[in-house]
């Protein structure tokens, strides 16, 4: 158990190391020491085996100050990169996007191809050419319209996707590990990640607390997100947010219009709204008539009070968001796992 106390605090301890290099970019040792609050030496000894590893590269800082230079340690955002494909619709058409991204966020490529064009020989061919042009992905990130259960999609306004388990056709394939994820879900997950920024930026405390994400395209079914404290609520089986099932009589294969579709949503808000009192619902549509909702929706609460009442903010990012929300949790699977090193340590 020692050994395995041991192991764990010294991973803690990169860790550390590892998250203040990547959020400045380079820094010396005493630098580090401050912002981690371990001693020069113990950071001395850190950044020495992060150099081994091919996370960090030693430098001679260039800085005049009179005396012997230090030395600067800069990270590596290169060093494990994530492949995070998604598909969306743009400009009336259905279009998978791929990106290779670093530690940084920053995409190293991205492209795109038509969802007809892709049948399974296809999509596995452009995965193959982008790992051998990019040799150093080591996760892939997957966005879908749609829900999963063990990998394998159960629910999806595509046809085409349902029945399809991709993490297993790319795993076995490419011996990668695969993170799936719902579009809704994704876009909601990026909408907290660039609120969080803002805050920051801003030095105000976080105060998510509940937040829906309604996203209401113009061909297919809507669908929502929930988050609880920045934490994702998935329900038994993936299916929370699975509200094209509400009881509203609405065939949402033929999408409504106007008063229907205005009425349509101030259901779903009002429904959420009573069941989950949220602090914040973000409404994705580019529906035209979304501008004059909120007049519907003041009408409607009028004729069914509501306790509490959510902030609703209209959102035209969706695309951005569902990009972002893939990005940051495939980036976020490249970060060591302390239950792997602990149990590594017991060995």
């Amino acid at each position: 158990m020692k050994r395995a106390d041991t192991t764990l605090m010294k991973e803690l301890n990169l860790n550390a190391v590892r998250r203040a290099l990547r959020k400045t970019g380079s820094a010396t040792k005493t630098r580090l020491a401050a912002d981690t609050g371990l001693s020069v030496v113990t950071v001395a000894a850190l950044v020495r085996e992060l150099e081994e590893r091919g996370e960090l590269t030693e430098e001679a800082d260039v800085t005049p100050t009179g005396g012997r230079p230090a030395s600067v340690y800069r990270f590596d955002y290169g060093h494990r990169l994530a492949l995070v494909m998604h598909l969306h619709e743009r400009r009336s058409a259905d279009t998978v996007f791929a990106a290779v991204v670093d530690l940084s966020g920053r995409a190293l490529t991205q492209e795109t191809r038509p969802f007809e064009s892709l049948d399974r020989e296809a999509f596995l061919d452009w995965i193959e050419s982008l790992l051998l042009a990019f040799p150093r992905i080591r996760v892939v990130g997957l966005g879908i319209p749609g829900q999963a259960v063990g990998g394998r999609i159960e629910v999806s306004s595509h046809e085409r996707l349902r029945g399809q388990n991709p993490a297993e056709l790319i795993g076995e394939r490419f011996g990668l590990p695969v993170l799936l994820e719902n579009d809704v879900n994704a876009a909601l997950r990026g909408y907290l990640a660039a609120a969080g920024a803002d805050r920051e930026a801003r030095a105000e405390e976080d105060d998510t607390g509940t937040v829906l994400g309604l996203y209401l395209p113009d061909k297919y079914p809507p669908g929502m997100a929930i988050s609880i404290n920045g934490e994702l609520i998935a329900g038994k089986r993936g299916m929370a947010g699975e509200i094209k099932y509400l009881p509203l009589g609405i065939d949402w294969e033929r999408s409504p219009e106007g008063a229907l579709w205005s009425e349509a949503v101030c259901k779903i808000v009002h429904t959420a709204s009573a069941l989950l009192a949220p602090h914040r619902i973000v409404l994705y549509g580019d529906r035209k008539d979304g501008g004059s909702w909120s007049e519907d929706w003041r009408r409607y609460v009028r004729r069914h009070p509501l306790p509490s009442e959510p902030d609703i903010e209209w959102c035209d990012r969706f695309a951005e968001h569902f990009a972002s929300g893939i990005r940051e949790w495939a980036l976020q699977a490249l970060e060591p796992s302390l239950i792997s090193i602990g149990k590594r340590g017991e060995e």
